[in-house]
């Protein structure tokens, strides 16, 4: 990792920042805020000793436009509510199913629409399609036997 030049600088650096912290402690005021100053020189006793041994921070990327968008959690939470209608309707008329996933529309912006169900279960798609009644109005509705 350090060749001779560069453990030189190390040691250096290491030393130098030792002694820079030392003399602040030793000038630092006693009293109630000595605990706080002490802190603050502990935290810059550790930037010291990271800037000396010359870890790359450079290397660490951060994406801050990685978050969701609002019309993304809008369309998630749109989603989540249908799927919870769907799956309340079903356990109401007592039937039995693994999953339910909706998949939505949302190309216009004022509105998100339910393109298809898929419903993982393993009871009959007539009864399925009976206890959804009018909610699969308009809308695929796929039953897929578990």
């Amino acid at each position: 990792m350090y060749g001779a030049n560069g453990m030189t600088q190390f040691i250096t650096s290491f030393c130098a920042g030792c002694i820079l912290i030392g003399s602040l402690y030793i000038i630092c005021p006693e009293g109630n805020i000595s605990k706080p100053i002490k802190t603050v020189f502990s935290l810059l006793f550790l930037v010291i000793v990271i800037s000396a041994a010359n870890i790359p921070f450079k290397n660490i990327e951060f994406d801050l436009n990685s978050q969701p968008t609002l019309a993304q959690n809008y369309t998630d939470m749109q989603t989540t509510a249908a799927e919870y209608v769907f799956s309340h309707t079903l356990t109401s008329q007592d039937i039995d199913f693994e999953k339910i996933t909706v998949f939505t529309d949302n190309s216009n912006p004022q509105s998100i629409v339910i393109t298809k169900v898929v419903i993982v279960s393993k009871e009959s798609k007539e009864k399925i399609l009976k206890a959804l009644g009018e909610l699969t109005l308009n809308r695929e509705v796929e039953i897929i036997d578990e």
